[in-house]
C-alpha cells in the first residue's frame, strides 16, 4: 500500500513540474496592432478631420490639453555616454570607427551566427566601436552599428549572446536578408515543436502555423536562428541569432517546460527609461533600413512627435487599453495638437506584447495598413515612443 501511495505522489510531483505558457499566435499578436491616418488640409487654426483606417467611427473627445508628466519625461537622446561606460566600460561615441582593412588574401567575412559565445572584443576587431550602446530588458546591452551592414549585437558580461540584422549586406549563413522564403525552407528544417534541455529542466516551444509562416525557428551549429519573413513578398526580412538562455528569456512562442524558466532581472524606473529610449531609436533605425531596402528615402527623427508617441504608449500601459483613441487625450490629431506639432498629414502605428521593438516592426511590416505607413513615400518625419511593451510610431509630413 505504501508503494502505491509513493508512486501516486511521484506522478503528481512530476506532473506539477510541467507548465504551459501561451504567448499567442501571430494572428493574435496582429490583433494587438492598430493604425490610424489623419490629414490636416485646413488652415493652421482649424483641426483636420480624422480618418480611421480600421473602420471605427471617429470619436470626439473635446479639446482637452495634454499635460506632460515631468516626472517621467523621456529625453530621447542618441548617446548617454556616462551610463553606457558604467555598464560596458567601453566608449560609446557616435564617431564612425573604421574596421581594420583586409588584404586580398584574407578569409571570408565572419558568419554572424559564429559570433554567438565569442568575446565582445571580436566585434570591436571586426566592426570597430559601436555607434551607440542601448540597454535591453533582458540583461544584455545592444551594441548598435547603424552603417552598412546594420547590426545589433547583444553583449552580456563580455560575451555575445544575440545578433540581429535586417540588412542584405550582412553576412549570414546559407541565406541572406532579401532571399526568398523558399530558399530558407530548402536549407533548413522548421518544426512546429522545438525542444531544448538543461540541468533537470526541459523546454518545448510550440509554433503555430502562423509562426512557421512568418517567424520560424531553427538550430544552426548550436545557435538558435529566428527568421522574420515578409509575408507579402515571401522574402527574409530579418534574422536574429541567439544562445539558448536568450531564447528562453525572450519566449517568442508558446512554451511547455519542466523545472524553472530563466527570468530577467527586475529593472529600476531609471533603467526602464533607458531601455525605452533605446528601443524607440532601434524602431526608428530598423524602419529606415526597411525603407532603404524598398528604395525609399529615410525618415527624419522628430522630437516633439516622439514625445507625443511616448505619452500615448505610457497612457495605454497605465490605463490598460489598446487603441488610437485615448480616454484621456483623444485621437491622434488631438494629441499632436496638444503637443504643438504642426502637420499636413500624420499616421500612427501601435503595437503591444512583442518581445521588443524589433519584433514589433516586423509585425507592422506583415500587416497591410501598418505596412502602408512604413513604406509611404510621402512621409518625411517619424517619432517613436515606447513604454514597457507598448510601442507607438507617429509618421508625419510637418507643416
Amino acid at each position: 500500500m505504501r508503494a502505491v501511495i509513493y508512486l501516486l505522489v511521484m506522478i503528481t510531483a512530476v506532473y506539477a513540474f510541467f507548465v504551459y505558457i501561451n504567448n499567442g499566435s501571430i494572428e493574435e499578436q496582429l490583433d494587438r496592432l492598430d493604425i490610424v491616418l489623419i490629414e490636416n488640409h485646413d488652415n493652421e487654426n482649424t483641426p483636420g478631420q480624422a480618418q480611421e483606417e480600421n473602420g471605427d467611427e471617429p470619436t470626439d473627445h473635446g479639446d482637452e490639453a495634454l499635460e506632460p508628466d515631468n516626472n517621467t519625461e523621456l529625453a530621447l537622446e542618441e548617446n548617454n555616454e556616462e551610463l553606457r561606460e558604467e555598464r560596458n566600460n567601453t566608449e560609446t561615441e557616435s564617431e564612425q570607427v573604421e574596421s581594420p582593412e583586409s588584404d586580398d588574401n584574407s578569409t571570408d567575412p565572419v558568419k554572424l551566427h559564429n559570433l554567438i559565445g565569442e568575446d565582445s572584443s571580436e566585434v570591436i576587431e571586426l566592426y570597430g566601436k559601436p555607434d551607440r550602446v542601448d540597454l535591453s530588458q533582458y540583461g544584455y546591452d545592444w551594441w548598435i552599428y547603424r552603417d552598412t551592414p546594420y547590426l545589433q549585437i547583444g553583449v552580456k558580461e563580455g560575451k555575445i549572446v544575440t545578433v540581429f540584422t535586417n540588412d542584405p549586406e550582412a553576412e549570414t549563413e546559407l541565406l541572406n536578408v532579401g532571399d526568398t522564403a523558399a530558399i530558407a525552407e530548402e536549407e533548413f528544417t522548421f518544426e512546429d515543436t522545438v525542444s531544448l534541455s538543461g540541468s533537470f529542466t526541459s523546454y518545448q516551444f510550440e509554433l503555430t502555423a502562423e509562426d512557421l509562416e512568418m517567424r520560424p525557428l531553427a538550430e544552426l551549429d548550436g545557435v538558435w536562428m529566428q527568421l522574420y519573413v515578409d509575408n507579402f513578398e515571401r522574402t527574409i526580412s530579418a534574422v536574429r541569432y541567439m544562445d539558448q538562455e536568450t531564447l528562453l528569456l525572450h519566449r517568442p512562442y508558446s512554451i511547455v517546460y519542466r523545472g524553472e524558466l530563466p527570468l530577467p532581472d527586475e529593472l529600476s524606473d531609471e533603467e526602464w527609461a533607458e531601455v525605452q529610449e533605446g528601443q524607440a531609436r532601434q524602431i526608428f533605425d530598423s524602419t529606415n533600413k526597411i525603407r532603404e531596402r524598398h528604395g525609399l528615402t529615410e525618415l527624419e527623427w522628430e522630437d516633439d512627435t516622439a514625445y507625443v508617441a511616448y505619452l500615448h504608449s505610457k497612457d495605454m500601459f497605465e490605463d490598460e487599453y489598446f487603441s488610437h483613441t485615448s480616454p484621456n487625450y483623444g485621437e491622434l490629431q488631438h494629441r499632436l495638437e496638444a503637443g504643438e506639432v504642426n502637420f499636413w498629414t500624420a499616421a500612427e502605428n501601435i503595437a503591444a506584447g512583442y518581445v521588443d521593438g524589433l519584433a514589433a516592426v516586423e509585425g507592422w511590416l506583415n500587416s497591410e495598413g501598418h505596412r502602408v505607413n512604413l513604406l509611404n513615400e510621402e512621409f518625411t518625419h517619424l517619432g517613436v515612443g515606447v513604454y514597457q511593451d507598448f510601442y507607438t510610431q507617429n509618421f508625419l509630413v510637418p507643416r
